[in-house]
């Protein structure tokens, strides 16, 4: 009896979760702080617009941890690595969501190109499996695309679309629709250490649109400084990204009107290219 209360409780928090957030690891960069992840030129584009990726030009390995809600059952972890090669930037990447009653495990594989010096393309190539303790698994693929296109040195306009196939996860007994939305971003550079970015996003599978305004400002050569809003749901986000000999730190956390708070860190190496390691 009681694991039935369990599984029936947590059906009710993954069902309030898929219209909070998503099932996919978000990016602390763009997505955890509240956004759509359309204008996140990060390494952690990886797990948003995978053009953002064209922006990396060392080899990264990185993992995070992700708690929405302050509750256990809704969290999620990953680990990926990006390599940057001279035809395109690729990326992989695993993430689990859930826990051994009920998970979601991701394998992805992200390339990114410059196709010119003003626009860079990318795309994700998503395997998803679905695990719930006594019935079978669901497994589906996803395919997500992206855009970023700079107008000038200060001005970036990014489209970004996740699942547009509308995929979802069957069995015998049910459809769970994944998430399905097109975004788009306007990223500014007002001066060389802070930048806005404004993104409107359609979600397809609520038949809804959110609209976010992120806003970075580098306070130190090596900390950065974020903070968000979006409506419909009103979301606050704050985060931090810290560099150190190598590594970057980073931490955000949002507040969900009703939900309540969800938290995100990531950690991620660069590793030295050749020269510079000969040169120190």
């Amino acid at each position: 009896m009681k694991r039935k209360l369990f599984l029936a409780g947590l059906f009710f928090l993954g069902v309030f979760y898929v219209r909070a957030q998503q099932y996919d690891f978000p990016s602390p960069v763009s997505y955890s702080p509240v956004l759509s992840g359309a204008s996140d030129t990060t390494v952690w584009s990886l797990f948003a617009n995978p053009s953002g990726i064209c922006n990396v030009n060392h080899i990264a390995v990185g993992c995070g941890y992700h708690n929405s809600f302050l509750v256990d059952a809704l969290s999620s972890q990953a680990a990926f690595v990006v390599v940057p090669m001279s035809f395109f930037h690729g990326g992989i990447d695993y993430s689990r969501f859930g826990n051994e009653l009920f998970n979601h495990q991701h394998f992805s594989f992200s390339m990114a190109r410059e196709i010119a010096p003003y626009l860079k393309m990318g795309v994700r190539f998503r395997y998803l499996i679905r695990t719930i303790r006594g019935a079978d698994n669901s497994d589906t693929f996803t395919f997500d695309a992206g855009l970023s296109l700079y107008v000038s040195e200060k001005t970036m306009f990014a489209v970004y679309g996740r699942n547009p196939a509308g995929q979802s996860l069957k069995d015998d007994f049910s459809e769970q629709p994944l998430p399905s939305f097109l975004a788009f971003a306007c990223n500014v550079k007002l001066s060389p250490v802070f930048g806005v970015a404004v993104e409107y996003s359609h979600r397809n599978d609520l038949s809804r649109q959110v609209y976010g305004v992120i806003m970075s400002a580098r306070v130190h050569s090596l900390v950065e400084l974020r903070s968000a809003i979006s409506a419909k749901p009103i979301r606050l986000g704050l985060g931090v990204s810290v560099w150190w000999e190598g590594f970057e730190l980073t931490l955000a956390a949002s507040h969900h009107d009703r939900l309540g708070l969800s938290s995100t860190a990531g950690i991620v190496w660069y590793l030295p290219v050749r020269g510079e390691v000969e040169s120190d």
